[in-house]
Formats: structure tokens, sequence, C-alpha cells
């Protein structure tokens, strides 16, 4: 039972882990933009909040606004931390045998889906524009052998280094798998010659063999 579920649920028995990863911080800085808009907001209010108490005494339209703001805040403040929450839990993971994209958030959604090294065809690595390239995350698409189908891992950061570590397992995988085909033929090849020699032999036992005359 080695390293079975030992760094990740539905880790196979001897199945070694590389490393892993999540997507880049940079799909969060929109988030954060308006975190920090929200929070100028907030903090402008606490300021002012004896002035905005006479502001609304009087007057219920203004009561039921800043109602209404305030429901809309806490939902883009929940809304906030539930994504970056669902940042870090939402993994891929590379080990020796496999690419697993778990597909994860806080309370909808857990899903995992893996695809075996030796059905990966080609990989290629995907970073246009200057922030991908100044700050090295891209996008890793793999296209599998065994259908036309592809997969895409967006915003991955270190993208080069996350290239490299699937192109190398991808290698030694596939590998193992020629070599272990390339015995599978041989020994197939031994036993037709096992039973060839065994016909030729038997055959022969069946010739007379003419006696040998003095002269």
């Amino acid at each position: 039972m080695a390293n079975q579920d030992e760094y990740f649920k539905g880790q196979q028995k001897n199945e070694e882990l590389i490393c892993f990863f999540r997507h880049h911080w940079i799909t969060l800085l929109k988030d954060f933009f308006y975190f920090g808009i929200f929070s100028t907001i907030v903090i402008l209010t606490m300021i002012n909040i004896s002035l905005i108490k006479n502001i609304l005494s009087n007057n219920a339209e203004l009561k039921a606004f800043f109602v209404i703001g305030f429901i809309l805040g806490t939902i883009f403040l929940h809304r906030f931390f539930l994504k970056i929450f669902n940042h870090f839990i939402d993994i891929g993971i590379i080990t020796d045998r496999r690419i697993i994209d778990h597909q994860k958030t806080l309370f909808f959604s857990d899903t995992m889906e893996a695809i075996d090294m030796a059905n990966i065809q080609d990989i290629e690595r995907k970073g246009e524009g200057l922030l991908p390239n100044l700050l090295g995350y891209g996008d890793l698409i793999i296209y599998l052998a065994a259908t036309a189908s592809v997969k895409v891992f967006h915003g991955v950061p270190n993208a080069g280094f996350h290239f490299r570590c699937i192109s190398r397992q991808k290698e030694i995988c596939q590998g193992r798998f020629r070599t272990a085909g390339g015995l599978k033929i041989n020994t197939e090849n031994a036993d037709l010659i096992d039973q060839q020699r065994q016909t030729l032999l038997e055959g022969l036992k069946g010739i007379k063999t003419p006696d040998l005359v003095d002269r």
C-alpha cells in the first residue's frame, strides 16, 4: 500500500508525486482591484458616519438605498473570499504516471480528471503578451494520442518548469511502455521459434535413414 492516498486522494499504489500547481495569482488581480475600491468606500463611509446618519435620518428613500448597498457589499465580500479559497484548492497534480486536474470549489464542485502519461502525444506551452512572458505564466495544452481531444490548463505559474516536468515524465513513462512492449514481442517470437523447432524435430523422427553398405 506504499504511497496510496499519501499526498492526495486517489493516489495509486507506488505512484510518485512530482509537483503540483495552482492558477497564477494574476488571475485574482481584477478581484483585488475591485476589493480595493470596495475597501475605500467602506473606509470613507466609516469616517463620515455621523454625516451619513444626519442625511439618512429624514429620508426613507436614502435609507432603503443604503440598506441595498450594504447587502450588495456583503455579497461582494463573501464572493471575494470564496474566490480566494477556491484559488488555493483548485490545483493540478503531476505524478510519474498521470496528470490530474482537480477542479474544486469550497461548496459546489469537486471534480478530478486524470490523463495517463502514456496517452500524451504532444505538449504545447502558450504564453502571449507582455505579462505572461514577464511573469512566466501561460497555458499548457496537452494533445492526447488515442483521441483527438485536447486538455488545456489555463494560467499556469512558471509554465516552462511544469512543461519540462510533464515532458520528462512523458518520455520516461512511454519509454517504459515501449520497453515492456519489446520484451513481450521478443517473448512471443521465442515461443514461436520453439514451436517450429519442436515441429521440425518431430518431422525428422519419421524419416528413415538409409543403412550404410560396405563396398
